[in-house]
């Protein structure tokens, strides 16, 4: 599982492009291929970011590196599955697939600092059992080996209701809509709010990021508790989940919560503006405030989805 040391690291969003036509073309084992990607890629870079915490912090013990592996986890979350894709609904699996794998490194991380190595096929297994995917390392494992490891790309041959479905499973790993283990009224209550928001997003994207934002800090905080308390295997652990879940969410992602919420109340007061100076594009004040707040709102998009693009090629 080790990848060749020559292969340059890739920011979460380009590994995100090359992950989703592997989903594409094994439908069927989502979450595995998914990790299977997760540890094959990110295993030796989780690696290299806990030895650099480490030398930046010589003293640090566990507790203070997972609490800093969480935060940033959490904020990279935010900033890949909120931005990469979610200002432009359509893109949505993009987005999805950065969180997942910006999620991903974060266990991988938290294993490396418990002295597992992350690179290694075990935590494959594991990263399935944690996101609750299956009840055991040995339904993780039975389920792994029908899954294809270098399955070809599915890109464009893949039916709409595939691709929803997909979609569905990725917003459930993603805690944004409920799994498996709730029950079958709560499962289609969650699906049907989540369509919702994303139908309604479909018309004002600029409703997706702060509620994507605030999804993801909460899950992403659960998962990394979780995680921390599973490789630590020290009963004393559970009673420090507390400290870890409040310092999940620093100042610099608080800030990027406030910036996404900042960019999305922009163009609602836009349109309050047109309305309060009367301005009028097509029909009355309300018409033309509407029309406002969607061209703002997509004009608000392109300049956020074109400067990560920028920042990752």
């Amino acid at each position: 599982m080790s990848p060749s040391s020559a292969r340059p690291v890739q920011p979460v969003a380009v590994e995100a492009q090359a992950l989703l036509p592997m989903i594409w073309g094994d439908p069927e084992h989502m979450p595995e291929q998914l990790a299977l990607f997760a540890v094959r890629r990110f295993g030796p870079r989780a690696a290299a970011a806990v030895e650099r915490r480490r030398e930046r912090a010589p003293g640090a013990g566990p507790d203070e590196l997972n609490a800093g592996i969480i935060s940033h986890g959490t904020r990279v979350t935010i900033a890949e599955g909120a931005v990469v894709g979610g200002p432009f609904v359509v893109l949505v699996p993009l987005s999805f697939v950065a969180a997942l794998l910006a999620r991903a490194q974060m266990v991988l991380e938290l294993a490396a600092v418990a002295g597992h190595a992350p690179e290694s096929e075990r935590r494959v297994a594991e990263l399935l059992l944690l996101q609750d995917v299956y009840a055991s390392l040995d339904e993780a494992n039975k389920a792994l080996a029908h899954a294809e490891r270098h399955p070809p790309g599915g890109a464009g041959r893949v039916p709409r209701r595939t691709r929803w479905r997909l979609i569905l499973k990725m917003a459930a790993l993603l805690g944004l809509i409920g799994g498996e283990k709730r029950s079958r009224a709560r499962q289609a209550l969650s699906v049907v709010s989540f369509s919702g928001l994303f139908l309604i997003g479909l018309a004002l994207p600029w409703i997706w990021m702060p509620v994507l934002a605030v999804f993801y800090q909460q899950a992403t905080s659960r998962l990394g508790t979780k995680a921390a308390t599973f490789y630590a295997q020290d009963p004393a652990a559970a009673r420090r989940r507390r400290r870890w879940t409040h310092r999940g969410l620093k100042a610099p992602g608080i800030a990027s919560v406030l910036r996404f919420a900042a960019l999305a109340l922009l163009p609602v007061a836009t349109a309050g503006a047109a309305i309060l100076a009367e301005a009028r594009i097509a029909g009355g004040p309300w018409g033309t405030a509407l029309i406002v707040l969607c061209a703002v709102s997509l004009v608000t998009a392109a300049i956020w989805y074109g400067h990560r693009w920028k920042r990752n090629h």
